[in-house]
């Protein structure tokens, strides 16, 4: 992720239906349509201090499933759900899971 200043400037990648994401990954904004649609968290040990964003961007009644990878945790949970269009999360990174910040 790059930093400007104060400002950290994100990369967005659109994606449609399940992915994982790399470590250079930042920033998913994420099509479900009909079904669920998994995004897949990159090992909280191989970036911690990183931010991620991810936001599901349609309207479409399923959900963007946000996984943490094998072994890890979001808050103490193995996943999160964003239900809504424009449903976000941001998530960083401790070195062993990852928490909510917005």
């Amino acid at each position: 992720m790059a930093e400007f200043g104060r400002y950290t400037i994100f990369s967005p990648k659109s994606v449609s239906g399940a992915y994982t994401m790399t470590t250079d990954d930042n920033c998913i904004l994420s099509t479900t349509g009909t079904s669920n649609a998994a995004i897949t968290l990159p090992k909280a040990s191989q970036v911690k201090g990183k931010v991620v964003y991810i936001q599901k961007v349609d309207s479409g009644a399923g959900y963007t499933v946000v996984t943490a990878a094998s072994g890890d945790t979001i808050d103490g949970a193995t996943s999160v759900n964003i239900t809504a269009q424009y449903g976000k999360k941001m998530l960083l990174s401790n070195g062993t899971s990852w928490s909510t910040i917005v």
